[in-house]
């Protein structure tokens, strides 16, 4: 046994009980991969808010308010605070100071004024997230791929930073103030041949998706918006998650209130895919992780999944050459998991046929234990770093 397998296994054992049996069974999963590429959002309880001066009524305020805006950052849904009661906000906040702030809302780019920042307590909010049963959209998020095209005085053209600062601005602070990765195109010379600014407007089912195949994600919004002759801007919006497409007509009094009415229900929906709400109890899943071949890599696997929201805790089952046995106590959907894991780079599904089960081959495997097998804990079977 090297001294890598010898340290796992005495940990293993000191710290939890060993598992023996080895008869496992390998789920066939009923749906395909998702290929959304993801990003782990750092900051989610931090927020800012405009305040009119530092007086204390203003920091009370601000907390408040803030306090909302953290709820709504974490869980992914606008209306987290309908249903929520709290006292004494400042009881949650662990920093605050003051920053330059713009409201996304604000026409003019440069118009800025003074906001609060704010830090909350993790884990104060997650047990208020409990308390009220609300979802929890884990770190790991999917970027939403954004495509805008307006319609001005000289024709349809994409929506740009140099040609429309206030809108994209807008735009960032919005997602930004979600914690939702945003992916603008970069508008090279492939996208201009893969998607014109007609097929933005026309909003071009099968050009988009083909676009945004470059940029790795299933999810993208596409934009298209033009001033009217009274002065009013409205736009039609086509979202579309992992296949599944949404169309909607938005109309406001200025484009950066038409981008905040689109943004916000375009991530509820974003999020909604990839929440769950924290269950009183847990669900097992045994991953089996190969490729853990010294220190280096046993400690990144078991932190990088100790760090996802989705898993309460996780003990070390077994160590085996170069493999180890992970159980994991999820609190939310296996499938969430699944998704989580099979979007990390460092992570390879493997699908083993049921034929190659360890267990299930044995002579010795009558029957009944063959049954009792199939019965047993979820497994997951994945390769750790890239390969």
């Amino acid at each position: 046994m090297c001294l890598f397998t010898l340290y796992c296994y005495n940990r293993a054992m000191k710290n939890h009980t060993a598992v023996k049996n080895r008869l496992i069974l390998a789920i066939v999963l009923a749906f395909l991969p998702l290929l959304a590429q993801a990003e782990t959002v750092n900051d989610l309880y931090r927020t800012v808010v405009p305040v009119a001066d530092q007086s204390k009524a203003e920091q009370l305020r601000a907390m408040r308010i803030g306090l909302g805006k953290v709820l709504v950052k974490v869980t992914g849904d606008s209306q987290a605070m309908t249903n929520v009661a709290f006292s004494n906000p400042e009881r949650y906040v662990t920093e605050f100071g003051y920053v330059s702030y713009r409201d996304p809302q604000t026409p003019e780019a440069a118009a800025s004024g003074t906001g609060m920042s704010l830090s909350y307590a993790a884990s104060a909010i997650d047990r208020l997230l409990r308390k009220y049963q609300l979802q929890v959209w884990p770190s790991d998020r999917p970027g939403l791929l954004v495509w805008m095209v307006v319609d001005g005085a000289g024709g349809k053209s994409f929506v740009t930073q140099e040609n429309m600062p206030a809108a994209v601005s807008s735009l960032k602070l919005l997602m930004e103030d979600r914690g939702a990765p945003l992916i603008l195109p970069l508008l090279d010379l492939q996208d201009t041949r893969n998607v014109s600014e007609n097929d933005v407007w026309n909003l071009n089912f099968s050009k988009l998706a083909s676009a945004a195949e470059r940029y790795k994600t299933n999810a993208w919004l596409a934009i298209r918006f033009y001033q009217s002759s009274s002065g009013q801007w409205r736009a039609a919006r086509l979202l579309n998650l992992n296949g599944e497409d949404d169309l909607q007509n938005v109309v406001a009094n200025t484009l950066p209130a038409l981008i905040n009415k689109i943004i916000p229900e375009a991530v509820d929906s974003l999020a909604s895919h990839y929440a769950y709400v924290p269950k009183t109890d847990t669900e097992e899943v045994m991953l089996h992780l190969e490729n853990i071949n010294d220190y280096k890599s046993f400690n990144q696997a078991v932190e990088y999944l100790e760090s996802l929201e989705v898993v309460r805790r996780l003990t070390v089952s077994e160590v085996d050459d170069h493999r180890l046995m992970l159980r994991l106590f999820v609190e939310g959907e296996v499938n969430l998991l699944l998704d989580t894991l099979r979007r990390d780079k460092r992570m390879t599904e493997k699908n083993l046929p049921p034929l190659m089960i360890p267990g299930l081959n044995d002579s010795n495997t009558s029957v009944n234990d063959a049954t009792n097998i199939l019965s047993q804990t979820q497994n997951l079977y994945f390769m750790w770093g890239r390969q």
